[in-house]
């Protein structure tokens, strides 16, 4: 069973599949979440400027069955919480506070969608399939690549082969040369890159297995991976026009180098060694560690 966000997760994921009108109850929906289940139907319908119908195709278009169903799961959202204590979303530059403060409520709560949306197997598998790889390939398009190339660098950090071509066009050639005992790891928000498709195509050819951080769980890219991630996103609700952050992607690349610090034997000795390469450019001395890579 495919676990579900939040109410305002599974709108901002759906949003571009809308229609014009059900956008502007999605859109009335985020703006005053707090409000939701305090409300019924047709004083959304009023408020949001459409029909009682409409905000009944909204809420099946969510995948719930009925209005009180989608109430039940905001109410849930909100926790505790009462519904004046809900901030409502305030990005301007006349309010500077109040937008950091909505930008910071909306990253943590889409830490915490993240957190809810992928399995406790699912991250231990994708830290196993990287630690019996031979090299970890990494896959993004667009402005994912510098996220990427981040992840592909932090990567090679506890002493992974790891690798990110720094455009598209050379990903795929790197795609072309993968043997089933290296990873391909994907980074796409959406799933539906040509150009990720057809480097999972050579994947799949090379028996490669492959992990997917996404935010669409049933895009065409996941649906063929041997490891989804699914990741939690609020652009949408900040911001209706371009996609711009990586907060939740970069939350799964940390946890799982994290769990690769901890479970690898030799980690302390590898990090020894890295400081003694790198440690003069970060002020670091490399024999302030020890024998097992430890501080002295």
């Amino acid at each position: 069973m495919q676990r579900k966000g939040s109410v305002i997760n599974e709108i901002c994921l759906l949003y571009d599949r809308l229609s014009d009108t059900e956008k502007l109850i999605a859109d009335f929906v985020m703006a005053y979440q707090g409000e939701i289940p305090s409300l019924t139907t047709r004083e959304i319908a009023a408020r949001s400027q459409t029909s009682a119908a409409t905000v009944s195709r909204f809420v099946r278009h969510l995948g719930y069955e009925s209005f009180s169903e989608l109430r039940s799961a905001m109410q849930r959202d909100n926790g505790t919480h009462d519904p004046d204590e809900v901030p409502r979303n305030v990005i301007s530059i006349d309010a500077p506070r109040a937008a950091m403060e909505t930008v910071l409520l909306a990253k943590n709560r889409e830490l915490l969608d993240t957190l809810n949306l992928i399995s406790d197997q699912n991250l231990t598998y994708a830290v196993r399939l990287i630690e019996e790889a031979d090299s970890v390939v990494f896959g993004a398009v667009g402005n994912t690549i510098p996220a990427a190339l981040s992840a592909s660098f932090l990567i090679a950090q506890l002493g992974i082969r790891s690798h990110c071509a720094p455009t598209t066009e050379a990903m795929v050639l790197s795609s072309m040369s993968l043997t089933k005992r290296d990873v391909l790891v994907f980074m796409s928000k959406s799933g539906h890159s040509k150009r990720l498709n057809h480097m999972m195509d050579n994947a799949i050819d090379s028996q490669t297995p492959t992990i997917v951080i996404t935010n669409v769980p049933d895009s065409p890219l996941a649906r063929r991976a041997t490891c989804v991630l699914q990741t939690a996103t609020r652009d949408k609700m900040l911001n209706s026009d371009l996609p711009f952050s990586h907060n939740s992607m970069n939350f799964v690349i940390e946890v799982v180098f994290l769990l690769l610090c901890s479970d690898m034997p030799n980690f302390q000795a590898h990090a020894g060694l890295l400081w003694k390469s790198l440690g003069d450019d970060k002020g670091v001395s490399g024999e302030v560690f020890g024998a097992t890579g430890g501080m002295r």
